[in-house]
């Protein structure tokens, strides 16, 4: 029996470290998971990705180790070798998001899948997935966000309202600043890139068409 004054000895090892937790991995982390994941399950070496999406092997293995965040130039054009929806690449739940029954042709903005969100550049798809004459997104392009440092082009037009904020438009070299209820339209295969310089997130309604 032990009176009142007694140490109590104490329980386990008190000096022993806590449990070390397991980092979250980050979003490029996921992202170039996914991305090798893909890769590999289709037999292709980076070489042949490399060549392909005209991106150099050094890059994608950055990209696919999480080491660098990819650019929205970057993702569209691994997601288009391999055959995949860069929805599925950056948000898979939010990909297979399906619309209310109300309508085939109506997209709430609760089931809107994500299809990009890296570099400060978040693109919605407002467009029912599997049209593939156009696609629609709501952009939200943050502060220091863009879509990389190098212009880039494919084909299709592009067309687009500003909806709030600002942004900077760079087509074939001349950069255009636009704000709330300016609008666009140029064919795609202009060199252009675009970025947000200012100190509030824009948001612009784009439209890319595919012919």
């Amino acid at each position: 029996m032990t009176s009142d004054t007694d140490p109590v000895e104490p329980q386990g090892d008190i000096s022993a470290p806590p449990p070390r937790r397991v980092a979250e991995p980050s979003e490029a982390d996921s992202i170039g998971m996914r991305l090798r994941e893909e890769r590999l399950k289709q037999g292709m070496t980076l070489g042949r990705l490399s060549e392909e999406a005209g991106l150099s092997i050094g890059a994608l293995s950055q990209v696919e180790r999480g080491l660098v965040s990819p650019t929205v130039r970057t993702i569209y054009a691994i997601a288009g070798v391999l055959g995949i929806s860069p929805a599925s690449v950056i948000d898979p739940v939010g990909a297979q998001a399906a619309a209310p029954e109300d309508s085939p042709f109506i997209v709430r903005r609760v089931a809107q899948p994500k299809v990009l969100d890296t570099n400060g550049v978040t693109k919605l798809l407002a467009t029912p997935i599997g049209h593939s004459r156009y696609k629609g997104y709501v952009v939200t392009i943050a502060p220091g966000g863009s879509s990389g440092e190098n212009s880039y082009a494919h084909e299709g037009e592009e067309v687009g309202v500003v909806t709030a904020g600002s942004f900077s438009l760079q087509i074939e070299g001349r950069i255009h600043l636009l704000g709330p209820g300016d609008s666009f339209t140029f064919p795609s295969t202009l060199r252009h890139r675009f970025f947000n310089d200012g100190d509030v997130p824009a948001e612009v309604i784009w439209v890319n068409s595919t012919s």
